[in-house]
């Protein structure tokens, strides 16, 4: 009996480890990363493995010269971010104290686990809140220390610790124990700039009928710490809105969003910065869990893989990010942020139809 191939996400993760090794390697060789390798060798590594018998196979042979192609750019990304060096994320530091003379009447939840790289900054980021709602999921780091160090520095934080249920259902019980008519909910990566902290009383008094705000989020880019270049263009998300007028999809497995009932406005100050700027062997791995979720998802809600999608979604992917959102302002790392995306695209769509196939018993 032949052996089944790996489904692609299994085969990202020997990928995304066989790339640090030949990155590495060719970094102690004092070899110099390669723009021209980075922008055709991927596609080369595609057409020859297509050329060499996979156009047979159909979409089997299809999926698997796309995961040769992924793997070569892993690789060649690789070696960027390794000549440009790591990043290593940053903990709380001093803790501040809280300022309490005038709160906002303002609700913040947030959802973690091994988080202490982050959450200090995000919670900073919130003082003056009135009311910071913290849900851990089974912590092992710093992430419960820190977070109980604001506590004693009277940060105005409840710490609730809870077995995890999924995205949306865990976002959704954050939400549900926040007790102000506004609440923002915001990931542990994230934090406020100054501009939309100032913008915040003028959004939440807004007339009855808003319901909620969406914010802009540049998107997050490994090597990039300072803050984005004004002609790109954030996402937009609501993340801002009153607590009885929205919640979580629960029905989600991934990209779980707040549903509103009423209207939505953009905000046009500030910035929800996002700084999880991982390097692309290790967000490769997230982001084939997150695509194996929503393959996932698709399946249960009874839709049928699309081998149209599978084919012009991932570069259309790369063009809407690269371009629309103009990437292309941060050269190489926009680059390399955009091929990511495309990436998860890719596999969104070809784990559909490996799932699919696994679930008919195939």
């Amino acid at each position: 009996m032949s052996q089944q191939p790996l489904r692609l996400d299994a085969r990202v993760a020997e990928a995304a480890l066989q790339a640090r090794r030949t990155a590495e390697m060719r970094f102690a060789a004092g070899d110099e990363p390669s723009l021209a390798r980075l922008v055709f060798g991927p596609s080369l590594a595609f057409l020859r493995a297509w050329l060499e018998g996979r156009a047979s196979a159909g979409v089997a042979g299809f999926i698997d010269a796309r995961a040769g192609q992924l793997s070569a750019f892993l690789t060649e990304s690789l070696d960027f971010q390794l000549a440009n060096g790591a990043q290593i994320p940053v903990g709380a530091g001093e803790i501040p104290g809280f300022d309490g003379a005038a709160p906002l009447p303002l609700s913040a939840t947030i959802i973690c686990k091994n988080e202490g790289g982050y959450i200090g900054k995000c919670i900073a980021s919130l003082n003056g809140f009135a009311e910071i709602v913290v849900v851990d999921s089974g912590s092992t780091d710093a992430t419960l220390d820190i977070v109980r160090g604001f506590i004693a520095r009277g940060w105005p934080i409840r710490l609730i610790e809870r077995n995890w249920p999924g995205y949306a259902k865990q976002k959704q019980f954050a939400w549900e124990q926040a007790t102000r008519d506004w609440v923002l909910s915001i990931d542990s990566d994230e934090w406020l700039d100054d501009d939309l902290r100032r913008s915040l009383p003028a959004l939440i008094a807004a007339p009855p009928d808003v319901v909620g705000w969406k914010l802009r989020r540049p998107l997050a880019i490994y090597g990039q710490e300072n803050v984005p270049p004004k002609a790109t263009k954030p996402e937009r998300i609501i993340r801002l809105a009153r607590r009885d007028k929205v919640r979580f999809d629960e029905s989600a497995l991934v990209h779980e969003g707040l549903v509103a009932e009423g209207r939505i406005l953009d905000a046009r100050k500030g910035l929800l910065r996002h700084d999880r700027a991982l390097r692309i062997d290790q967000q490769i791995l997230k982001e084939a869990t997150y695509a194996r979720l929503k393959a996932q998802q698709r399946i249960l809600r009874g839709k049928k893989a699309s081998l149209f999608k599978l084919v012009v979604n991932p570069p259309l992917y790369f063009l809407r990010v690269f371009f629309l959102n103009r990437v292309f302002l941060y050269g190489v790392d926009g680059y390399i942020l955009a091929g990511t995306r495309a990436a998860y695209s890719l596999m969104c769509e070809a784990l559909h139809f490996q799932l699919a196939r696994e679930s008919e018993g195939l």
